[in-house]
């Protein structure tokens, strides 16, 4: 199993021009070297920065700080589309189509805002060196819905939940789990392997084993994106992008790459993609926070300790900060919000909805909307009626019940021994009662010994006293 490695730590500070990006060093640890691709850019433990931003199905689009679309039913957008480039990395197309059209991305408005970045201090990306240096003994223990979703440990001290979903992105990056070469998520082998290693560095119930393969294949497109902007659309042609080729990865995995990303049905796709993603409205504020925890975070705000409805979900997932701007207006979302209080459920006895349904109308086929990653239709059937629970690990549930059978081992050896002391306590009492029933009694013989020794006139003095 391929070791993940980590980088140094520190400040860097790099000018990115339109024509010249600076290459990302090639990273290696310890007496083991590995390939692994690292995003200079990338940082997990922040949101969606303001301006262009890439869009999870290899292109960008226009969105505005904390505007992502994680958990809602475009999730695997790209699950529909990624049969239709099945001969993609076999051939070529024309180098000359091929540069016109990466030069038309590059001279638009658009592009030039997205790689012209000033210079700035950054950090390096997300490493989680003391996650990945851990040992299974260390490991932390994830808590996860009905669902299968991790929603905890989750404290102002301590966000294990948290790091557990930024985790994801660091072997994502690790071309030994997850090769770029590959056109899609659905097509990267060996995933098996990928949630083995996450059991070695955390104690994860199994029927978590889809959400986290879902999380790990969407850090994987974000990866490809961002990789695809630095050091795909910054050149104008491959023999450019070759020359500037990172160093740690192959020739033999960036030729394939460049092909791929060249042919002409990826980039119709790739602009098909982008085109339904910029016709998306009402998306979530709710930033890197899966709709998970943050359900589970208004229920235990609740009086009632009672799950919120659709409505408070989408209001509190379209909340604003005042002050940040927006690249679209809030009228219709706020238009569906108040259409959603102002629902009144028809008169004729038929079947209640949630206002949220009644206003959006159905479902899309597969994922639920405001549940988060993975939550479908069939899956909500089988739970419908059933009380929340929440899942915790096999191995962990083991050691409760080890220790509980443990802890009431202990409680009836103590109360043996505690009815072993009482009885001793109850014969030392019995026997000094009768030893001093003994004593009182051999008392008042004596004293009866020595009045009849006495003689008759001391007897009547004693009398008259």
């Amino acid at each position: 199993m391929g070791e993940l490695i980590s980088s140094k730590k520190g400040t860097r500070q790099r000018e990115v021009s339109k024509q010249n990006l600076e290459k990302p060093s090639c990273i290696k640890r310890g007496s083991k070297k590995h390939l692994v691709l690292v995003d200079e850019d990338d940082d997990e433990d922040n949101d969606i920065s303001q301006g262009w931003e890439d869009d999870g199905n290899e292109g960008y689009s226009l969105r505005s700080q904390g505007y992502a679309d994680q958990d809602d039913a475009y999730d695997d957008m790209d699950a529909n589309n990624h049969n239709e480039i099945q001969g993609a990395d076999s051939h070529d197309d024309s180098e000359g189509e091929d540069d016109a059209l990466v030069q038309d991305q590059l001279q638009s408005p658009e592009l030039e805002k997205a790689i012209e970045i000033s210079k700035t201090n950054k950090r390096g990306p997300t490493m989680l060196h003391l996650v990945h240096t851990r040992k299974v003994d260390e490991r932390e223990v994830i808590i996860c819905n009905k669902f299968g979703q991790p929603v905890g440990p989750r404290t102002k001290e301590k966000d294990v939940v948290g790091k557990f979903s930024r985790f994801f992105g660091t072997i994502a990056r690790n071309q030994s789990y997850a090769p770029m070469t590959y056109s899609s998520w659905h097509k990267v082998p060996h995933k098996d392997k990928m949630w083995e290693y996450v059991l070695e560095k955390y104690d994860v119930p199994y029927a978590a084993k889809t959400w986290v393969l879902k999380a790990t294949g969407n850090a994987y497109k974000v990866h490809k994106c961002r990789f695809k902007k630095k050091h795909f659309y910054a050149y104008k042609d491959n023999k450019t992008r070759l020359m500037n080729r990172p160093k740690n990865i192959p020739v033999d995995d960036f030729s394939p790459l460049l092909r791929l990303w060249s042919n002409k049905d990826v980039e119709k796709r790739r602009l098909r993609a982008k085109e339904i993603r910029m016709s998306q409205k009402n998306m979530h504020t709710a930033g890197p926070i899966s709709f998970a925890i943050i359900r589970e975070e208004m229920r235990n705000d609740d009086p009632n300790k009672e799950l919120p409805s659709l409505t408070k979900v989408f209001e509190r997932t379209r909340k604003r900060t005042e002050g940040r701007a927006y690249l679209d207006t809030y009228d219709d979302t706020a238009m569906k919000i108040e259409q959603m209080k102002n629902y009144k459920p028809p008169e004729d006895g038929s079947v209640l909805v949630d206002p949220f349904t009644a206003v959006m109308n159905k479902e899309y086929d597969g994922y639920l909307r405001l549940y988060g990653r993975g939550v479908t239709k069939k899956m909500m059937e089988k739970m419908d009626g059933k009380e929340e629970p929440y899942m915790i690990p096999d191995g962990l549930m083991e050691s409760f019940k080890a220790d509980i059978e443990g802890e009431k081992t202990q409680l009836l050896e103590m109360r043996k021994e505690i009815e072993e002391e009482h009885q001793r306590k109850k014969a030392e009492l019995k026997a000094m009662h009768k030893d001093f029933d003994n004593k009182q009694a051999n008392f008042e013989a004596t004293m009866r010994s020595i009045m009849e020794k006495l003689p008759i006139e001391v007897l009547q003095d004693l009398r008259d006293e």
